[in-house]
């Protein structure tokens, strides 16, 4: 089937049998945007494999040719590709002075981007800003020796609270807040034991690295050299056998650390993971001490720690406080690794987080740390751009989101998103009405929840309000030293966040970054956001044939809406409430659905390029509500776009898909949507963490259950993208 030295249409008729046309009937678009995209479909194919045999294969097996992975990369997708593009326009906005006429809030954004792009300036500073941090709260032990004088007069528990206080930064717990599930229209503190504020960047790739392939002693090399590099810094000179013993202890304690927090992959499944336990701070206090710690290092007053964190945003705190704490039995297992662990090397660990947390921020020397672990761990050979570092790092996203809706217009883009929308919400409707699994009564419990859902789409709306925009960041102080801002940025973050605790919930207030494509549905809001990333060129594009728009944008709204009613969405309510469901027969017909799923991609595998390696089993389990939420939301969304069909105008066609009909490229612009090319050790961890599939299974499995695909493109039966025994929810 290799014909290459015919044109790509003639190609693409006889691998997929598309019917004959006359050419001059179809208009084709000839604006630059589709060929753009016409272009990018077609260098996505390969024409030597059978849509019907592996549609991602067909669709993307010509992307990574195409498309290779960047040196500076993990993987490189369409998302990645796009979003590129984003930070490009981002970036033409924010060079150069501030003019005289711009607001506040976006001198103080240039000012921001300014700093970090100044890497002489930072250079200059070097490691004497966290230094200065470090020091006016009592210093790091393993780097002052004999002469560490700072422990008689800082606890552990004093500094990691100060940390806290400051930009919600402990290296023990995380404690927020979230939408209390009994009353969606209030907050309630969470606890969790865990170090993610303050996990940084080296823990992460060490965790991303696959355990078996890991040179075991790659991160203590960086621990060792990060840590000499500060010893240098503050012209301090240990005994390096000194050192190396309490660089051990730091290793050996934050890995025991990790292990006490981190579950088992069956424990995860069985959803031990979101274990949650409501108390009063009293009652945690109490179930606390019943793990009886001895020493003054395990003690820990839990009021004292929560209040210390809301102690510049004036909200009073007191024992009867209502705390959600999960997985409680953590607690235990940390007051008993307190207990063997000194002083020393508790707050050698505190001030180690620290770092690992700001090195991001810091001088070239230190950001070259990370580069070298990417560079050992994953074969990723150069850094990217320095300019994409500070677009990436840029903490005003509200402020360069105002910025560049204000040099895009995007107004109509978000009026034609929201129909589609809407569309497909009510395609959705009758996807539920129809459903055989639902009784009368499930079926008005979800429809009520589809009503009351809110659709956010694009941007807040309080964009349009410059004194809003101005109030945003009043009391924001943006200098020239880069890490200063960071740091002042977090602080103003933080405390911008925990003055909201005492207010009611706003189901409506925007939570994520606008020009980050991250679309996403929240339970206990029955809310779904899609920023406006999501609906820019090329994804979303007006005057491009409806199915470009629909097989690329659509299954992706109708995704986020089916989470409304997946495994964790119906257990809450229209509101947001958590809902108890009790129709044992419903139920039963419910899991047996979901069952198909994880059944189907259970058998899915992923080969590695390396031959000593077994093939890794894809978790259909672990990625249930995501498949479910794909397999539905493509339906509905196809089933969008056949209403919408029947009263559009004659479609155009795009170049070099002329031969194309409608169907098959809105299943052609929905495979182009997800192609990926990925390093093998990014794959190994992605399909072990996370709860997405991989993008190829993503697709294959999607199609494989939809008869319609199967129509268009006339699968035979029982050939892989036509399975016999189809799952459907």
């Amino acid at each position: 089937m290799r014909l290459l030295s015919l044109f790509f249409s003639v190609i693409v008729a006889r691998v997929i049998g598309i019917p004959t046309r006359k050419l001059a009937d179809c208009n084709v678009c000839k604006s630059d945007a589709c060929r753009e995209i016409g272009e990018a479909i077609r260098r996505g194919i390969d024409g030597s494999s059978d849509p019907c045999i592996n549609f991602y294969n067909y669709g993307c097996g010509s992307w990574p040719a195409h498309d290779p992975i960047p040196p500076s990369e993990l993987q490189w997708s369409t998302d990645d590709k796009y979003s590129l593009r984003i930070s490009r326009r981002a970036k033409g906005l924010l060079e150069g002075k501030s003019k005289y006429d711009d607001l506040p809030f976006i001198k103080k954004l240039k000012q921001y981007y300014r700093s970090c792009m100044d890497e002489d300036a930072i250079e200059r500073q070097g490691l004497t800003p966290i230094m200065t941090l470090i020091d006016a709260n009592g210093g790091w032990p393993i780097i002052m020796g004999k002469a560490s004088t700072g422990l008689k007069n800082f606890t552990w528990q004093e500094i990691d609270n100060t940390y806290n206080q400051l930009f919600a930064g402990s290296s023990f717990f995380n404690i927020k807040y979230e939408t209390n599930e009994e009353d969606a229209t209030r907050h309630i503190l969470t606890i969790s034991i865990d170090n993610s504020v303050l996990s940084g960047l080296l823990w992460d790739e060490l965790e991303e690295e696959d355990e078996s392939s890991l040179d075991p002693n790659l991160y203590l090399d960086t621990m060792i050299y990060i840590i000499k590099a500060f010893a240098k810094h503050k012209k301090v000179k240990i005994d390096s056998i000194s050192m190396s013993e309490e660089i051990k202890k730091l290793y050996t304690f934050e890995a025991n650390f990790e292990n006490i927090t981190e579950l088992s992959e069956q424990e995860v499944l069985k959803g031990l993971d979101m274990n949650e336990t409501k108390m009063t701070i009293s009652e945690l206090q109490e179930y606390y001490d019943l793990a009886k710690p001895q020493n003054l290092t395990a003690k820990i007053n839990w009021l004292q720690t929560i209040q210390f964190i809301f102690k510049n945003v004036n909200v009073s705190i007191n024992s009867s406080e209502p705390v959600i704490v999960y997985n409680k039995e953590l607690l235990h297992k940390l007051a008993h690794l307190l207990d063997d662990t000194s002083p020393r090397v508790l707050v050698n660990f505190i001030q180690w987080n620290l770092v690992n947390a700001f090195i991001p921020f810091l001088n070239k020397n230190m950001r070259d740390i990370d580069f070298e672990l990417k560079y050992k761990a994953y074969n990723v050979t150069e850094q990217e751009p320095r300019w994409k570092t500070c677009i990436d790092y840029i903490t005003l996203s509200d402020a360069l989101s105002y910025l560049y809706i204000k040099r895009y217009n995007v107004t109509n883009n978000i009026k034609a998103a929201i129909k589609m929308m809407e569309e497909i919400k009510t395609e959705m409707k009758e996807h539920i009405l129809h459903s055989e699994w639902a009784d009368n009564s499930t079926k008005k419990f979800i429809i009520a929840k589809l009503d009351n859902l809110i659709l956010q789409v694009g941007y807040p709306e309080w964009y349009n309000n410059q004194t809003a925009l101005n109030e945003r960041y009043e009391g924001l102080l943006v200098g020239e030293n880069y890490f200063k801002n960071a740091l002042s940025m977090l602080i103003y973050e933080k405390e911008r966040f925990f003055k909201k605790f005492r207010e009611p919930v706003d189901r409506y207030e925007w939570t994520n970054h606008p020009l980050i494509k991250n679309p996403f549905y929240d339970y206990t809001n029955n809310r779904i956001s899609i920023p406006v990333a999501e609906i820019l060129y090329p994804y979303f594009t007006l005057g491009m044939p409806l199915a470009v728009n629909y097989g690329a944008i659509g299954m992706v709204f109708g995704h986020e809406i089916a989470h409304s009613f997946d495994s964790d969405g119906m257990q809450y309510d229209k509101f947001g409430n958590k809902h108890s469901w009790h129709n044992e027969k419903t139920t039963e017909a419910f899991d047996k659905k979901v069952k198909c799923f994880v059944d189907q991609y259970n058998n899915f595998i992923l080969n590695t390029t390396d031959e000593d390696e077994e093939p890794i089993q894809i978790n259909g389990l672990l990625t249930k509500d995501e498949n479910i939420a794909d397999n539905v939301g493509l339906a509905v969304a196809f089933a969008a776009f056949q209403k919408r069909l029947v009263t559009a105008e004659l479609q155009l066609k795009l170049p070099g898909l002329k031969n194309v009909t409608d169907e098959q490229l809105f299943f052609l612009s929905f495979v182009n949507s997800w192609c990926t090319a990925s390093r093998d050790v990014y794959e190994k961890y992605y399909v072990n963490t996370d709860s997405h599939t991989l993008p190829k299974f993503r697709t294959i499995g999607s199609v494989a259950n939809m008869a319609s695909f199967s129509n268009v493109f006339n699968c035979p039966v029982n050939s892989p993208m036509n399975r016999k025994s189809k799952c459907s929810l």
